[in-house]
């Protein structure tokens, strides 16, 4: 009679409710946002054990080797029993099983090239310089080969790259992504005596970054009293504007960004819709704008004018669309920008509460020049503003004088 397998087990600590929450709601692109001490690192080496325990190859990728030795050490004394071959130098765990777990600082990053991975798990995302350029240069091709999947786990750090997938994981058209933000008292191991005594401790903007995980926007940060603005109604019925100078703004885009068409009503002065899409051919594009036209009576469509945006616009007023370009250059973009920050502040237009446009509106920043003393206007790098943008056209042509009596040409 053979001998029956030797069955050998590990210790892992239990995940608490909100850690399992992740892996049971998790997709292909995972993005955790959450306080000092929830407990990210313990659910990364977990996220990392599983696939390397069924055989597979996985990925873990700190921002520096500092912050990668501890994890190392971790990792370790929790796999030992199941190690068939460590290396320290490459920080390489190989198990018995035939899994591997590759361990990897993003400072340099480069050296992961070559590499097929099940599952990457990145700790600290937030705080990964760079961090836009390694993840779609460097670890997203190490997924190709088994259509792995991945985890960024981070407390955030304003507003970055992080913060855009974060974003991506909220948005339902990206069902690819999922995102999480849980603060420090989800982790029932940490007393909430000592959360209080961190409170009264640091800096209201410091307890709120470190310990309740928010976003926090940057000084430079362009629209304020955003929440009292996000008032219109989100399911709003065309009848009800009947008659009224309905009009739009056009941003375009087709690859990675989202082309974003903002409808309004100028004499109501509220958002009746913001539509949102991307990798479908322009025809079809043309095609959802002639939609939105004919379901609003759109009087005016100012569309911004670009490489892109050009020989559509061209399309549409072909078609008959009421349709006037609008060129971004560095002395139009400024005063468009304004406009709508004023509005907010002054709480002069009622906006639709979604949460993709809100979070592109949160991030928005301005950049003053040391040298030229000029101020820029954009979505930090490695996010999207393309609903921004919509809606300062949309404003724009609620306002000028010159739109007002533009025929509708249906």
């Amino acid at each position: 009679m053979s001998a029956s397998p030797r069955q050998i087990e590990i210790e892992v600590p239990e995940l608490h409710p909100a850690q399992q929450t992740i892996v049971n709601e998790s997709s292909r692109f995972n993005v955790l946002a959450c306080g000092r001490r929830f407990g990210k690192s313990l659910l990364g080496i977990q996220l990392a054990i599983e696939p390397a325990l069924n055989g597979y190859p996985v990925g873990w990728f700190s921002p520096t080797h500092k912050m990668l030795a501890e994890v190392w050490r971790d990792m370790q004394n929790i796999l030992a029993p199941v190690i068939k071959r460590k290396a320290h130098q490459e920080h390489r765990l190989e198990l018995i099983t035939g899994g591997v777990i590759d361990m990897w600082s993003l400072d340099a990053a480069d050296s992961t090239r070559g590499r097929r991975y099940k599952r990457v798990v990145v700790d600290e995302a937030a705080m990964v310089p760079a961090f836009q350029d390694a993840w779609q240069a460097v670890i997203t091709p190490t997924l190709a080969d088994y259509v792995g999947d991945a985890f960024w786990l981070s407390t955030p750090r304003g507003m970055n790259f992080f913060k855009q997938g974060f974003d991506n994981g909220q948005d339902p058209l990206q069902p690819e992504w999922a995102s999480w933000q849980f603060p420090t008292s989800a982790n029932p191991r940490i007393k909430p005596e000592e959360i209080e005594f961190q409170r009264q401790q640091l800096p209201e903007l410091t307890f709120n970054q470190e310990y309740l995980a928010e976003f926090l926007q940057s000084e430079g940060a362009v629209f304020r009293n955003i929440k009292p603005n996000l008032t219109a109604p989100l399911k709003p019925i065309p009848e009800q504007h009947k008659g009224h100078r309905i009009v739009s703004g056009l941003d375009w885009a087709q690859k990675h960004d989202f082309t974003a068409h903002c409808v309004g009503c100028a004499d109501c002065k509220v958002e009746v819709e913001l539509d949102r899409f991307n990798k479908i051919e322009w025809a079809f594009q043309r095609a959802r704008i002639r939609a939105s036209r004919d379901r609003w009576s759109i009087r005016t469509i100012l569309a911004e004018e670009n490489s892109i945006g050009s020989p559509n616009i061209e399309a549409l007023q072909h078609e008959g669309l009421p349709v006037r370009p609008f060129t971004t250059t560095a002395t139009t973009k400024g005063p468009l920008i304004q406009s709508l920050a004023l509005a907010f502040e002054r709480s002069e237009f009622k906006w639709l509460n979604l949460p993709v446009a809100t979070a592109e509106l949160v991030a928005y920043e301005s950049k003053v020049s040391a040298v030229t003393g000029r101020a820029t206007y954009s979505a930090p790098e490695g996010m999207n503003d393309d609903t921004v943008i919509a809606r300062a056209l949309m404003l724009q042509a609620a306002q000028m004088p010159m739109f007002r009596q533009t025929p509708l040409n249906l």
